[in-house]
């Protein structure tokens, strides 16, 4: 293993999912880097690391946290601000040539500002995403822009992405799809043959986004419509952490313990969310994974956001409801009985493409 020359800044679940395949490449290579956890979410990433085999981080920034509500979000913000501060100029960091953040969330954005202020190169990865719209969905949407401005390298997901980003500043690095790709991939190793479809059939429900859980009548909206849904096919809600609590504070918890059909679940391992998915009859989310994940294994699937930055899957298997009643009820009859045939990725690697264009850059310094 060469002495670290990357900084990989990890914040969040969908974030340590989407990027543990490019540790487990630069592993497989032999090249160091300094992994950093930034706490924002801590919850399941032990099942995690175990599932796919990555070490322990080098660094946490804000030791076991969750910002499930505005007000932890807050204080997670402050404490992390008050670490990476007394960090920028360790030797640790400064020995860094290249640093990666991902995504869309606070932890991409305060990542770039921490990595610029280090005079370390920033790499974005999943780069390239719009929505077209500044404010929605607010705040990934601002945060894309930003994170652009700020970084040197931008690893996007495929051409669409890539066009985005005409007369950005910076190397465009295409990785031909979302390393998202390698992870489901294992995820589908790890359990063997995929499984045919439960016979008893079910549905699976997340939401976790600011702008459904924030807006009063949108959440209500979605609470409604998976009750509404578990009167004609059995639901299994799994449920994030700021999911769980905006359930708790609005006095939704009860109401669905009670409902017939319908069944709370923690967020869990990987591989066993993947499981999860490939035996049902059809995904309602707000999640851009998920959506990535459904394209990918050809589930039908209900994205409950009015507009989408992603295009994976849209006119195939994934619908964007525009939080239309109508086509959410019609969404809900059409697949509930319907099975659908399971899809693997091609084995193209994503994060393979990506060590390959970083290992180039790794005695280059950051010419700003």
């Amino acid at each position: 293993m060469t002495e670290p020359r990357i900084l990989v800044l990890v914040g969040t679940k969908a974030q340590f999912i989407k990027t543990a395949p490019v540790l487990i490449e630069m592993d497989r290579r032999g090249i160091g880097y300094w992994l950093v956890y930034t706490g924002q979410h801590s919850e399941t990433f032990d099942l995690l690391e175990s599932a796919f085999g990555t070490r322990k981080p080098d660094e946490v920034l804000v030791p076991g946290y969750e910002a499930a509500t505005h007000m932890k979000f807050m204080t997670w913000t402050w404490h992390f601000w008050k670490a990476v501060l007394g960090r920028v100029r360790s030797p640790r960091w400064q020995s860094c040539r290249v640093g990666l953040v991902h995504g869309d969330t606070a932890s991409t954005l305060f990542g770039a500002l921490v990595l610029r202020l280090a005079g370390i190169k920033v790499g974005h990865v999943e780069a390239g995403l719009r929505s077209s719209r500044l404010l929605d969905p607010f705040p990934e949407e601002i945060v894309r822009r930003l994170v652009s401005k700020l970084s040197s390298v931008h690893f996007v997901p495929g051409e669409t992405a890539r066009r985005n980003l005409t007369g950005i500043r910076g190397q465009i690095v295409d990785t031909a799809g979302n390393t998202l790709k390698d992870a489901l991939l294992m995820a589908l190793d790890a359990a063997g043959p995929v499984p045919g479809l439960d016979t008893s059939p079910y549905a699976v429900f997340s939401v976790h986004r600011n702008e459904n859980l924030s807006q009063r009548a949108v959440f209500e909206q979605l609470m409604q419509v998976v009750v509404d849904t578990a009167a004609i096919i059995p639901v299994r809600f799994v449920l994030h952490p700021a999911t769980r609590e905006r359930i708790r504070a609005t006095g939704w918890l009860e109401r669905l313990r009670a409902t017939p059909g319908l069944e709370l679940l923690e967020r869990m391992n990987y591989p066993d969310f993947v499981a999860l998915l490939v035996g049902s009859r059809f995904l309602m989310t707000d999640g851009g994974s998920n959506q990535e994940e459904a394209a990918m294994l050809g589930i039908p699937t209900l994205l409950l956001r009015r507009t989408t930055e992603r295009d994976d899957g849209l006119d195939d298997c994934v619908q964007l409801s525009g939080l239309m009643p109508a086509v959410i009820t019609s969404f809900v009859r059409k697949h509930a009985h319907a099975p659908w045939q399971v899809q693997r990725p091609d084995s193209e690697s994503p994060s393979r493409l990506l060590v390959d264009a970083l290992v180039p850059m790794l005695n280059e310094r950051d010419d700003g």
